[in-house]
């Protein structure tokens, strides 16, 4: 008897592996049906399905991740999905009166939603920069496309999302890239909701495992670029620059280290109240 398995993360290029191995029956080889959504709205959405209990597992903004776990989510996290950084490109509107990152302070941030990358790395960005904190502004958009109508409209000014996934509107003249921001840890990791872990921990193994071995040799696949350019509305040069500088994880670790280093900058950004110990958050 199949078991389902309800998964979601972010509709960009980072979760391919996923689809590969879906598509391939590398999950089905166990019984185990995955059942992948797009979540446009990225990882605020995903952690109120899986509050919600609409979802079992899914793939999170590392910020995400930690910043909802240590708040008493209902879940915990297993490992990276991807070891590289993300780096974030800090965009604005083409025609814009902002033209350096140091005209930013005052100014409105679209984000997709309180608690998302968008949101959490725009406080990163502020820390980093010495700006106050409680002069930043916001405005929700949702998506990638509500940024875009938001800042073509003047009620938001700067928006941070991936920098490939925007590249398209930098292109044809809608976005201008102000400056780049990697983030200083691992970019995503796969969580897991705790009871489902307690109910289907063999099955959850065995999703892992399947994963991580399609992501060990993902890269030997000679139409890997054509794919990603095809599949996510990418140039094939931009695949290239993305793929040179990004690592899929290809073991279950998770360094505790890294995560309590991510909780750390989120205290200072005010989003967390305390810092909890990483193994408390890791399942």
């Amino acid at each position: 008897m199949k078991t389902i398995v309800k998964i979601g993360g972010v509709p960009e290029h980072f979760n391919y592996p996923w689809h590969k191995a879906i598509e391939e029956g590398k999950f089905m080889e166990h019984e185990i049906d995955v059942q992948w959504s797009d979540y446009p709205g990225g990882t605020g959405a995903l952690v109120q399905d899986l509050t919600d209990k609409k979802l079992d597992m899914a793939v999170l903004l590392t910020e995400g991740a930690v910043a909802a776990a240590s708040r008493g989510s209902n879940f915990k996290l297993l490992h990276y999905t991807v070891k590289s950084p993300l780096v974030w490109g800090i965009h604005t509107a083409a025609k814009s009166s902002l033209q350096r990152i140091s005209d930013i302070p005052g100014k409105t941030f679209a984000i997709s939603r309180f608690g998302s990358g968008s949101h959490l790395m725009a406080i990163v960005q502020a820390l980093l920069n010495d700006w106050p904190l409680n002069h930043m502004n916001w405005l929700e958009v949702k998506n990638l496309d509500g940024a875009k109508k938001a800042l073509l409209a003047n009620e938001a000014d700067v928006f941070l999302w991936e920098r490939f996934m925007t590249k398209p509107f930098v292109d044809e003249g809608s976005f201008r890239l102000l400056g780049l921001l990697p983030t200083p840890w691992s970019s995503f990791v796969l969580v897991v909701r705790e009871d489902f872990l307690a109910e289907q921990s063999e099955v959850v193994r065995k999703i892992s495992s399947e994963l991580l071995s399609v992501q060990k040799h993902i890269k030997e696949d000679n139409e890997l670029t054509n794919t990603l350019a095809d599949r996510y509305g990418l140039q094939r040069e931009d695949v290239l620059t993305w793929l040179n500088q990004t690592t899929w994880e290809q073991e279950n670790v998770l360094p505790e280290q890294e995560i309590e280093q991510v909780s750390d900058c989120l205290l200072r950004a005010g989003v967390l109240e305390k810092v909890l110990p990483a193994r408390k958050l890791m399942a």
